[in-house]
């Protein structure tokens, strides 16, 4: 599988504990981004302890220290170019320009192979992704809302195989929902013969009722088996972001129609409300 270069938001809200950054995916940048606060540490990104969408800026980085007056760790903070090339734990730490709340990241450095790994991050990884999902409690169950929770904890803790498993049942659920609705009106489509498609003909059955952006993608079945089979961890993980962006373009169009319709119950409402006070 070819390596690709990380940028540093991908680092600070995307990589899982103890994956590794080395020379082949981005390390030199990665850790030139992360070696003292500078304005071009300042990344976009989502403050999970306030719910909101935020700018971080780096505020300790692998070269800086805090410092110490009488025994007590103090707030002042110093660059110590030594400590780029000392092998261990370093602490980073980013602060949102916004709400002032802190991320905390703990890293392994060895400068001298040129590797980079997280081994500890508050809030975590799982917190994030998992706070910017939130928003689908509108159009999905709470039980398939919990599972899509699951794939992204266990993909931001490197489990790709088991984080395809629960996106692959999310993804069957969007399916299997429509047939249900449809399966009281038996003449719209063949109950029986639905029953032992595969899932790409199930698909081309529902193409009338089924979010355009499934029917034009049904090949995302296909690529979660494949994975859950065939696949290995890292190669789950690499295809993951996909997946996941795929399932929730999906959602996002529910969305978009839960708003207007709920937009549209407010308006006939207001309509109904404002006729009956003109009538008096």
């Amino acid at each position: 599988m070819e390596d690709r270069v990380m940028i540093l938001e991908e680092f600070v809200f995307d990589v899982p504990l103890y994956q590794k950054i080395d020379a082949t995916n981005g390390y030199n940048d990665i850790v030139e981004l992360l070696r003292a606060r500078s304005p071009q540490s300042t990344i976009d990104g989502y403050n999970p302890i306030r719910k909101k969408e935020s700018t971080f800026c780096l505020a300790k980085g692998l070269g800086e220290y805090r410092g110490f007056h009488s025994g007590v760790v103090t707030s002042f903070i110093s660059y110590k170019n030594s400590l780029m090339n000392e092998v261990g734990v370093k602490t980073l730490d980013f602060i949102c320009q916004r709400y002032e709340d802190k991320l905390t990241i703990a890293v392994f450095h060895d400068p001298n192979n040129s590797i980079l790994i997280k081994v500890g991050q508050y809030p975590s990884v799982a917190d994030i992704h998992i706070g910017q999902v939130k928003q689908y409690d509108k159009v999905l169950e709470k039980p398939i809302l919990k599972e899509f929770t699951k794939a992204i904890g266990l993909a931001a803790n490197g489990v790709g195989i088991g984080s395809f498993v629960y996106l692959r049942r999310i993804f069957e659920n969007l399916i299997y929902e429509v047939y249900e609705v449809l399966e009281e009106e038996k003449d719209l489509i063949d109950i029986e013969a639905f029953k032992t498609q595969r899932m790409d003909e199930k698909i081309d059955t529902l193409k009338n009722y089924l979010p355009p952006f499934i029917v034009e993608n049904k090949q995302i079945y296909g690529i979660l088996s494949k994975g859950i089979h065939e696949l290995e961890e890292e190669e789950c993980l690499a295809y993951f972001d996909c997946m996941r962006n795929s399932i929730e373009l999906i959602l996002n169009e529910r969305l978009v129609q839960f708003e207007k319709k709920k937009k549209e119950e407010q308006v006939k409402k207001s309509i109904q409300e404002i006729a009956s006070k003109i009538k008096k």
